[in-house]
């Protein structure tokens, strides 16, 4: 195996590779000093010879969603606090305090460490697939098989959508989405690779790609925390949305919805479905259980006040629901002890402390409704015939969750707008606040404890900086504008 110096915190070939329980293992370390690696991606991976070492190895590319710096805190926390949704307490521990301020930089260990994972997500997902092809599967194999790569591109798939929101700018940022987005790179190598940025509209057209693969493979079936047909497909819905494709995104919204193995929850059931596991209306859950979680780094821990508790809810989202929304009762006033007089208690995460195990939600049927809604409201600018159906889809979720509330009745920008806002009522605290206004040219109201700053669209800061350690480790990278 080829042994190279290379700056450990990045290169793509640096990075952790878990692909399988007692197949090979390697950990890079988070220091800046040059150490000598053995090359991850020159690994000998005929281990994965068959379909239940593919299945394992699929469970490693699984892990990395797992991790603190990626859904089960980072990746959640930072879209909704450099928005308007929350805020970190004044009594703290220290942690996300520059999201909090608006003033990140490119050496921050949360976005460095959700590079990475990322980065592992896709690099390991290569590598499986690149295995998986070369194995003639039974006959009897062959189907699971295929659902286990349909997955694999869906990871692939998850992971470069994640990246491009949170470090280029959106889709209609400019002209055909010519401007910066992501490394595309979807072969291993048996050497360190140093990949170029590719333009947004290249980054979109691998996730469209890898998710129009991953539909080919996979039949409609549940599977507890792992991509299926319906995941697939609503995740399809969701980046036909940012990229502002509002027939396609429509379309697919509409195979989700349709599909009958999937159900809105009642609003009766709403509030405890948070404590619960995999609800009725879950596409995709992140799969924590009591002994495998982020425990005390996990997002819970950020918001139950036995935990750190120093993630509050703003003032400004609480008042957004009427008293008789279900939502409500998962934002509860009280007094941050030698804090905050008047808080805001976040509910969603209500497992931090105890089992330490709550299941962050990816994708869920309610989001369907409102990516419809949206796709159809912004279609009726020119299709007088497309409101209707909009405002039946945005009406579904607000009447699910305040029976007494009036119908809503608008159109034109009004009407979008109210979906925005409906989207910021359902979705809050699911990692989605901040990529919303940015891809529909809002600006951004920055909500702090005692303070709050409006930061105009457009704005070079709506999105995140490429890490020091990767502009410093890959010559051909290049940093977002209005950072150093």
């Amino acid at each position: 195996m080829q042994t190279i110096k290379v700056r450990i915190m990045r290169s793509l070939a640096s990075f952790t590779l878990i692909l399988a329980a007692g197949a090979t293992l390697m950990t890079a370390g988070c220091g800046k000093s040059f150490l000598e690696l053995k090359n991850p991606q020159a690994i000998d991976f005929d281990q994965i010879k068959d379909l239940e070492s593919l299945t394992t190895a699929s469970t490693g590319v699984y892990s990395r969603f797992k991790q603190a710096n990626y859904y089960n805190r980072t990746f959640i926390l930072v879209p909704e606090l450099m928005g308007d949704n929350c805020f970190i307490s004044i009594r703290n521990f220290g942690r996300y305090l520059n999201q909090d301020r608006f003033a990140v930089g490119n050496g921050d260990s949360y976005l460095t460490g959700a590079w990475q994972l990322m980065n592992q997500v896709i690099v390991n997902a290569n590598l499986a697939l690149a295995s998986a092809q070369k194995i003639t599967f039974s006959g009897t194999d062959q189907p699971k098989a295929n659902q286990v790569t349909g997955e694999l591109y869906a990871c692939r798939a998850l992971a470069m959508f994640d990246m491009v929101r949170l470090f280029a700018q959106p889709y209609n940022f400019s002209a055909g989405a010519a401007h910066l987005g992501i490394p595309v790179y979807t072969q291993p190598s048996n050497q360190i690779i140093y990949p170029n940025r590719e333009n947004v509209a290249a980054s979109y057209a691998q996730i469209v790609s890898d998710l129009k693969q991953a539909e080919s493979l996979m039949t409609n079936a549940k599977s507890n925390g792992r991509f299926t047909l319906a995941a697939v497909q609503g995740l399809l819905a969701k980046v036909y949305l940012y990229q502002e494709d509002w027939a396609n995104a429509e379309t697919y919204a509409t195979k989700v919805i349709d599909n009958t193995l999937y159900t809105l929850l009642p609003a009766s059931g709403y509030v405890a479905s948070w404590s619960a596991k995999f609800s009725a209306e879950s596409l995709l859950e992140i799969g924590n259980t009591p002994n495998s979680n982020s425990g005390s780094d996990g997002i819970g821990y950020m918001t139950e006040q036995a935990g750190y508790g120093d993630l509050l809810a703003s003032k400004d989202l609480y008042d957004t629901y009427t008293a008789t929304d279900v939502r409500r009762g998962l934002v509860t006033p009280g007094a941050r002890v030698n804090a905050e007089p008047q808080a805001y208690f976040i509910g969603k995460y209500p497992n931090g402390v105890g089992t330490k195990d709550d299941n962050p939600k990816v994708l869920r049927k309610a989001e369907m409704y409102l990516i419809r809604a949206e796709a159809r409201a912004e279609l009726a600018l020119t299709d007088a015939s497309k409101r209707a159906g909009a405002l039946a889809d945005l009406n579904v979720i607000v009447k699910r969750a305040d029976a007494a509330a009036a119908d809503v009745d608008l159109s034109g920008e009004a009407l979008i707008d109210r979906i925005i806002l409906e989207r910021r009522k359902e979705l809050a605290f699911e990692g989605n606040r901040l990529f919303d206004l940015n891809r529909k040219g809002k600006d951004v109201i920055n909500i702090q404890s005692d303070a709050q700053t409006t930061y105009k669209y457009p704005n070079n800061r709506f999105i995140m900086p490429i890490p020091y350690d990767e502009m410093n480790a890959n010559p051909n990278m290049v940093q977002n504008p209005g950072w150093r």
